[in-house]
């Protein structure tokens, strides 16, 4: 018989009936259960061992109209033969004839006995216990032993332990409490008056969550890139021989414990990184939650407009009536009524002159308003379209070249301006213009995102070399466990300490 047929035949003895469960879904289903939870709980009370009499006072004072002793050793008997009781005769010298024909047994509940009875107490107590969280500090204890992790290239088989059961830990925390407040008690909750009062505590806890686990992110999926590349035999043959110095009669072979390992490697990187054919676990939670959100904001706008709907306005239009009466003019009322209630007859206009903006440096308000020249019309007449002629004018051309290159050379000259012997301390900076500072900070943004987020975590300092718009470049140099402040002229920054260097004779 080959390997491949041996499998086939265990795998179909696997699939037989599961005695021990039998007595949750059969005749008399009422009995078996009491008897049981009577059993577990004298298990949990260390008082394990019980016999008939005691079982019997006990059923009897759940059903004491039709229980007898006939009907509870026919109970203990079917118990016994689906395996959650031990039944265990006592050797003892009978005093009567009628102890001589009644053997004495005492019974018990077995080990699979307890898992069914703690598998029901867990399903009938599920509600609180599978409520789950959104918790960011296991986001960044996962994002810790990671980092352990790649560091040790898959070579430490206490870190994976911990990483793998914090990894399930956060799934199923993750999954419960979306399924929770997914549930139609939840949402049915959410639709009453009531839940006014807990909004504010839904929203802040789902929005904190959302915002502290996107700046964990990236950092993830960068690590997860690393393991693509890592050799796991050494790791996987840790994991069995772990479960070769664990005696059991039910171990795992190499190949299931092979099989489980990368199965679960796998799964932790589908948990974060999206797939072409579907989206990963977190793209999922982003968007459920987001969506919870929104539906909590539009249940309380919705209330919010019921609940003025009922509210007397009287005080404020007296109120409002007051500031019409104090008013000198009709011109004036006017102006107050548009300001409160909105104009009647508005008119939107579209302005098709480009806008004066040539460099993206300039705030909206410091640009130009464009003019719009109105027409008279009558009632009932159409005016007839015009044809305009593009007129291309050299001279207002160069003329615009020209103010653009002399705006970009002002601004070269005011970055140039800070570089004493080629480098920037922004320590010993006295003032900072506000153009100037837009630069620099992009090139510190630069510099940041351009790093290895593993060396940004592990590092207070940052290092790193990145091109400008300039026909230079430069290195820019962070010392996050310095901060100091710079001031500008319109206001001031508080920042780590920074230094920027320019390389000479580099261009782009």
């Amino acid at each position: 018989m080959t390997v491949k047929h041996q499998t086939l035949i265990q795998n179909n003895q696997n699939q037989d009936k599961i005695l021990p469960a039998n007595y949750l879904n059969t005749d008399n289903v009422a009995r078996y259960r009491t008897i049981m939870s009577f059993f577990y709980k004298k298990h949990t009370q260390m008082q394990g061992t019980l016999y008939r009499p005691e079982i019997l006072s006990m059923m009897q004072e759940h059903f004491p109209l039709e229980y007898d002793e006939a009907k509870l050793d026919s109970d203990l008997e079917s118990l016994v033969t689906w395996q959650n009781l031990q039944k265990q005769q006592e050797i003892i010298r009978p005093k009567s004839i009628e102890e001589y024909r009644n053997r004495n047994f005492r019974y018990q509940i077995s080990e699979e006995g307890i898992f069914v009875e703690e598998m029901v107490h867990k399903l009938i107590h599920s509600r609180h216990e599978a409520q789950g969280a959104l918790d960011e500090k296991g986001f960044r204890k996962l994002l810790y032993l990671l980092e352990q992790f790649v560091y040790e290239e898959a070579k430490n088989t206490e870190v994976w332990l911990e990483l793998r059961e914090q990894f399930q830990s956060i799934r199923q925390d993750t999954s419960n409490y979306i399924g929770y407040i997914t549930s139609p008690d939840v949402d049915s909750r959410m639709k009453t008056e009531l839940f006014l009062v807990y909004k504010d505590k839904f929203v802040n806890y789902l929005r904190d969550f959302i915002s502290s686990v996107q700046g964990l992110y990236h950092q993830f999926v960068s690590l997860l890139s690393h393991i693509e590349a890592f050799d796991f035999s050494l790791l996987i043959q840790q994991l069995y021989q772990r479960e070769m110095e664990r005696p059991t009669f039910d171990e795992m072979s190499f190949q299931e414990v092979e099989e489980q390992t990368l199965a679960e490697i796998q799964a932790l990187k589908q948990w974060f990184i999206d797939r072409p054919d579907r989206p990963s676990e977190y793209t999922t939670l982003t968007k459920q939650t987001d969506q919870m959100i929104s539906k909590i904001t539009g249940l309380v706008y919705y209330f919010t407009q019921e609940m003025r709907q009922y509210q007397s306005r009287r005080k404020d239009y007296i109120h409002m009536a007051s500031w019409f009466h104090e008013v000198e003019n009709i011109k004036e009322a006017h102006k107050m009524y548009g300001a409160i209630f909105g104009l009647e007859h508005s008119r939107h206009y579209y302005v098709p002159s480009p806008s004066v903006a040539t460099s993206t440096r300039e705030d909206s308000w410091q640009l130009e308003p464009s003019i719009l020249m109105l027409d008279e019309r009558v009632a009932g007449v159409r005016q007839d379209a015009k044809v305009q002629t593009v007129v291309i004018s050299k001279e207002r051309q160069q003329k615009q070249r020209e103010d653009y290159l002399v705006a970009e050379t002002k601004a070269r000259q005011r970055i140039d301006s800070y570089f004493v012997h080629n480098c920037i301390d922004f320590h010993e900076i006295s003032m900072l213009d506000p153009v100037s500072r837009k630069v620099f900070l992009k090139w510190i943004s630069q510099a940041i995102q351009s790093m290895d987020p593993n060396q940004k975590q592990m590092n207070s300092q940052i290092q790193e070399q990145i091109s400008t718009q300039m026909d230079y470049s430069v290195v820019v140099r962070i010392d996050k466990s310095k901060m100091i402040t710079v001031k500008c002229e319109d206001g001031t920054l508080t920042m780590p300490y920074v230094l920027i260097e320019r390389m000479e004779h580099e261009t782009r």
